[in-house]
């Protein structure tokens, strides 16, 4: 299986996605299929993504 980086403009959506929602930085279903629409991704990468980010970032806090 290859790995590879998103697009930035793809990981610049999703990052101002969880800075507009930095309250509850976590998606629901729907809101997950509107990011699917909106980057192309499939749901398993977006929901992938978030689970990184949001990992990452407790440790930087």
């Amino acid at each position: 299986r290859r790995r590879g980086k998103l697009p930035k403009p793809t990981t610049d959506f999703l990052k101002d996605w969880l800075h507009r929602h930095s309250d509850h930085p976590y998606p629901s279903e729907e809101e997950k299929k509107q990011l699917c629409n909106a980057t192309g991704l499939s749901m398993s990468q977006v929901s992938n993504w978030m689970i990184n980010v949001c990992f990452f970032l407790a440790f930087v806090v």
